[in-house]
């Protein structure tokens, strides 16, 4: 006889639009904010999730890179990971939160994290 399970499977779309307006807001950015790094309304995250298999669901994976990345080179201090979110940082030639509304920047910044993490 076979066992079923009597757990559902969660929703995918959901479980990536809490992951990434929790990152968001671990790093400074309101929900909003992360809508617009995403291309999506905050309610719409909040109400369906975000498909991972959409462009949207790629730029939300992109954000939750640079939290974890973040996250692994400041041991988890939320205020750091803000604070530097929120500096201008050199080598970006920018500040974090506000290269990362467009997708080039957010691909840049996620890369620069990975290089400093020597992940590249």
């Amino acid at each position: 006889m076979r066992a079923t399970s009597a757990l559902a499977q969660p929703d995918k779309s959901r479980v990536l639009g809490e992951a990434v307006i929790n990152a968001g807001a671990r790093l400074g950015l309101s929900a909003e904010e992360v809508g617009r790094v995403i291309g999506r309304n905050r309610t719409t995250i909040a109400r369906n999730g975000v498909d991972p298999e959409s462009t949207s669901g790629q730029l939300a994976l992109l954000l939750i890179r640079i939290y974890r990345g973040l996250y692994a080179l400041v041991g988890g201090d939320e205020n750091e990971m803000k604070h530097w979110m929120h500096s201008p940082i050199r080598t970006l030639q920018g500040v974090p939160a506000e290269l990362i509304r467009d997708v080039t920047g957010l691909v840049h910044v996620a890369e620069y994290i990975d290089a400093i993490r020597g992940k590249v």
